[in-house]
């Protein structure tokens, strides 16, 4: 007699629920509509990204966009949200240098980077393109995590008794109020080419520097 095959009473099929797969399917469409929103926001600038253009662009209907957003607001915060992930990738792609100050001067050129190639964000984020749009506490601390890299650097600055000013969070606005104030006069059109940005940025740096951080030591 042939013994028959045992079958295990483990499915091999992994069950979804119809609540789960409806959840999934409106994240998966609230990320399309974002990236949609985004590549608006990159091409045409703040002004093209409208509920009506963005449905455009999805080829679906404003009232979707309004259920998943609510307002504008709403899709403008997860804009700002994308922001933040991409400043927070060009500090980490930034290595770690020996020198608190050549580090500090790298991080500062990535945040300098960041508002030439991705101004549309940068203006959103830090200029105000949408006016309907303020920051909430979620989207500050996207912001926070975003400069973890370079917050990260000046507590450990301050914690080898390197800096002159003692409050970090002080001494990080310090850094961040003179850099963003050249990079938003440039994108506003207040100085007169990039070139000429980029030569009072670097004057500024070497002042923030000079003033904040003690002799340079290894670490």
């Amino acid at each position: 007699m042939k013994d028959h095959p045992s079958h295990s009473k483990d499915s091999i099929h992994t069950v979804t629920t119809f609540q789960k797969a409806r959840l999934q399917h409106s994240e998966n469409l609230r990320q399309n509509i974002v990236h949609a929103a985004a590549a608006l926001l990159q091409e045409h600038g703040p002004e093209a990204v409208t509920v009506r253009r963005v449905a455009e662009r999805m080829e679906c209907s404003t009232k979707i966009i309004y259920n998943l957003f609510g307002k504008k607001e709403g899709l403008a915060k997860h804009l700002y949200l994308e922001g933040c992930i991409l400043l927070s990738q060009s500090f980490e792609a930034v290595p770690q240098q020996t020198s608190y100050q050549q580090y500090f001067r790298a991080l500062a050129y990535a945040y300098w980077d960041f508002g030439m190639t991705q101004s549309s964000f940068y203006q959103l984020m830090f200029g105000g393109s949408f006016a309907e749009f303020k920051p909430d506490a979620e989207s500050l601390e996207g912001t926070a995590t975003a400069m973890k890299q370079l917050i990260d650097l000046i507590k450990a600055a301050n914690e080898q008794e390197l800096l002159q000013e003692k409050d970090p969070l002080l001494a990080v606005q310090m850094i961040w109020a003179p850099l963003h104030g050249v990079i938003h006069l440039y994108l506003g059109g207040h100085l007169e080419s990039e070139a000429s940005a980029k030569k009072l940025y670097d004057h500024t740096l070497s002042m923030i520097v000079q003033s904040l951080f003690e002799t340079d030591s290894k670490r």
